[in-house]
């Protein structure tokens, strides 16, 4: 249709749309598609403060092709990147789409890891980007810190926006492998950008290839990503709960600029996942939070271990305990240490 935009009512268009979007998963078979761009599919002129600028036959198309999909190809997952906080993109009476880009967590996250002054990282903000959700499930969105669109365009990727030319920077390290262990440990669909794993830097430009000289160069970042993934996916059986639906972030701490949430899917030891994590320069030598269970909570993961880079510090963070002491609404706490720019994971043994 070159620039003219399609009528999404008449017959031949909206069979077209249909038949392309399931070519792809026959021929191809993909796991799923990601539509670009919907808002300018459900909208005239993608103006969200005009009620009239919303395309009936829009929505009604999408939905159509989605519930489609959904019959034939079970388990496949259509996205939408729409980036305007619809809930109705996923619901099975607006758009049925499975899931779409947050910029509800994105835009503030990057905001915050970025910034180069810890005054400016609120955990209230964190907060609610730890927490948000659509239609009450957090499953119906995508996470990330990095896309094509985030690092291009006259922005970067994220230890480029903190340290420019040089990704071995304590800070640039720091923080954006902060932000990616909160993608994998913050309910919803995780997603990280070609590179992220080994501080691929600059912006994104589809006509200059991956430097993979860096996975060998930063194997440590790489080795991170790695454990990551390990305990999002449960490999072990101690981490059930980050792919569970159960959130509750019981510490947000403006002033120590530290938040603590807890994870669970069925709930119990192997299940539970507590996770604390400090956006400030400084360590927390002695800091207590809440636990949802006594006993022996296991460091499972520690972003500041010296064994993903030799810039990290190593902070001194272990094993605790948790014993009956009230603590951010819970009957049981326990004293940690944290290192600066730092996330830990821990979990009970089964």
């Amino acid at each position: 249709w070159g620039d003219t935009r399609p009528d999404y009512g008449r017959p031949e268009v909206r069979q077209f749309i249909r038949d392309n979007a399931l070519y792809w998963l026959e021929q191809y078979n993909l796991d799923g598609l990601r539509w670009d761009m919907t808002l300018y599919i459900r909208s005239v002129r993608g103006d969200e403060g005009d009620p009239g600028d919303d395309l009936a036959d829009g929505w009604s198309l999408a939905r159509w092709v989605n519930e489609e999909i959904a019959a034939r190809f079970p388990g496949h997952i259509t996205i939408a990147e729409d980036l305007r906080n619809r809930a109705e993109l996923t619901s099975a009476e607006g758009a049925a789409f499975g899931a779409q880009w947050d910029s509800q967590f994105v835009h503030p996250i990057r905001e915050t890891l970025i910034a180069a002054d810890d005054a400016a990282r609120h955990m209230g903000t964190v907060a609610h980007a730890i927490r948000h959700h659509y239609n009450g499930d957090p499953f119906q969105r995508v996470i990330y810190t990095e896309s094509h669109d985030e690092v291009a365009n006259g922005r970067a990727r994220i230890p480029h926006e903190i340290a420019p030319g040089d990704p071995e920077n304590w800070a640039a390290q720091k923080r954006s492998t902060l932000g990616a262990a909160l993608v994998f440990t913050t309910p919803g669909i995780p997603m990280i950008f070609q590179g992220q794993e080994f501080l691929q830097g600059d912006w994104f430009r589809d006509d200059v290839p991956l430097d993979w000289d860096q996975s060998r160069d930063f194997r440590g970042i790489l080795r991170l990503y790695r454990d990551l993934v390990r305990l999002r996916l449960d490999r072990d059986g101690l981490s059930a709960g980050l792919g569970g639906r159960g959130v509750q972030v019981h510490r947000i701490d403006e002033a120590a600029k530290v938040v603590a949430f807890h994870r669970w899917d069925a709930g119990g030891a192997g299940d539970d996942v507590v996770v604390a994590a400090n956006f400030a320069h400084e360590p927390r030598g002695v800091y207590r939070i809440g636990f949802p269970r006594p006993g022996l909570w296991r460091l499972r993961f520690n972003s500041d271990w010296a064994g993903y880079s030799e810039e990290f510090g190593d902070f001194p963070s272990q094993d605790v305990e948790a014993t009956e002491q009230e603590c951010d609404g819970m009957a049981w706490s326990a004293e940690l240490s944290i290192g600066g720019y730092t996330l830990l994971i821990f979990s009970q043994d089964p």
